[in-house]
């Protein structure tokens, strides 16, 4: 059973790579493909809010979907087969720009299937006590997948910019086919009920149960804080994965390809702080993980405070790769917390919640808002805005730790 649960970890680990690798192509190769349409910062961030509000929207109601069902094997392949088929049509369907937000809304709901799945599956396989380390493992699949995307990217875009689409998701979909044969040929092997039992129509006692959940579900003011917390760090987080591209074309005066080179230093900074502060945590702050996230968001407010003043390139890089460290331990430990003080019935539906409220804020503040203070006020204006939303989160996070 152990060596069961640790290859299912494994393949949800490496699809969360494979749907970091093809949400890249949004921010990075997407601009380029629709080049001659819409070259506007705030044109792109209209794209941008869309994917990421439904993203948000759709992320909290699978959330619930998985409280409500036990097939986390089946969600995470079902999001990519969607996920791939919805990739590789991008480049067909570019030029009519409602099909294209038809696809950029399909695309969101399928890549909003893969955390709640995630979630299910950790919860419900391993224990308590080392879950911070389990999710900053997990966690390091999501940069692991955009620092990859960095590497291949240019080479694919030389010969193609159509190609980057087609490949990335090809191999969402081929993956997302392994994934569901493999959860059909577990519950078979486990004398459980047959695949096509996931995709039952909703009967009259499942429709009692569903609204006994929403009857039965509470949302504490503790949850109600971690939100708050959540919406500031993915303003910053998200901001930096839209909007650093963009500003560092400007600022250092290279091409977009070099300055997206700077996405790849801050998640590659990620991939280190989730693995850190998940092991931190669980050993030194397993009580207080609060503590930990203040800590982090006031060195992350001090760090745009920083950037806004002085801007070599050199200096630039390594402090992308701090906060990288820092954002991506705030958000492993935002889940930890969120898992913790959730009711154990609806703990997907919790988690999910604070996704939805850092997407809603991605999707007004990181894109639409952002695309406004770029086009109006500058660059230097965006790092302010970063430090104003850590010095936030980290009164909420505190807010949170005296409640406790």
């Amino acid at each position: 059973m152990i060596h069961n649960h640790i290859f299912s970890y494994c393949l949800f680990f490496l699809g969360y790579v494979l749907l970091s690798l093809a949400r890249q192509t949004i921010p990075i190769v997407l601009p380029l493909l629709i080049n001659l349409v819409y070259t506007d910062p705030l044109a792109l961030s209209y794209f941008f809010a869309w994917y990421s509000f439904f993203y948000g929207i759709f992320k909290f109601v699978n959330g619930i979907i998985m409280d409500l069902k036990n097939c986390p094997l089946f969600m995470f392949g079902l999001g990519h087969i969607i996920s791939g088929l919805a990739t590789i049509s991008i480049p067909f369907l570019y030029k009519n720009l409602i099909l294209l937000l038809f696809v950029l809304m399909l695309l969101a709901w399928a890549q909003a299937m893969g955390w709640p799945a995630i979630t299910k599956f950790i919860i419900k396989n391993f224990d308590s006590c080392a879950m911070a380390s389990l999710w900053g493992i997990m966690s390091v699949s999501h940069q692991l997948g955009s620092c990859v995307g960095l590497i291949l990217l240019p080479s694919i875009i030389r010969y193609s910019i159509k190609n980057v689409f087609l490949y990335s998701g090809s191999l969402c979909l081929f993956f997302g086919i392994y994934i569901i044969l493999h959860a059909s040929f577990s519950r078979k092997k486990s004398h459980l009920r047959h695949l096509a039992t996931y995709q039952a129509p909703i009967s009259t006692g499942q429709a009692r149960k569903l609204l006994k959940f929403f009857v039965d579900m509470k949302i504490s003011s503790s949850i109600l804080l971690l939100c708050c917390a959540t919406f500031c760090v993915y303003i910053v987080n998200m901001g930096i994965f839209f909007w650093f591209p963009l500003i560092l074309k400007d600022i250092l005066q290279v091409s977009l390809l070099k300055s997206s080179l700077i996405t790849g230093i801050h998640d590659l900074g990620g991939m280190i702080g989730a693995l850190i502060t998940g092991k931190l945590s669980d050993v030194y702050f397993s009580k207080k993980r609060n503590v930990l996230a203040v800590i982090y968001m006031l060195i992350t407010a001090f760090i745009f405070i920083v950037m806004n003043f002085y801007q070599n390139p050199i200096f630039l890089y390594l402090n992308a790769a701090l906060s990288g460290f820092l954002i991506w331990g705030v958000q492993v430990l935002t889940t930890v917390i969120a898992t913790e003080i959730a009711p154990k019935n609806n703990v997907c539906t919790m988690v999910s919640l604070t996704g939805l409220f850092g997407y809603i804020s991605t999707s007004i503040f990181s894109c639409v808002v952002l695309g406004l203070v770029v086009k109006y006020f500058g660059n230097n204006f965006v790092f302010l805005f970063f430090c104003i939303c850590s010095v936030i989160a980290s009164i909420c996070f505190a807010s949170l730790l005296n409640k406790h």
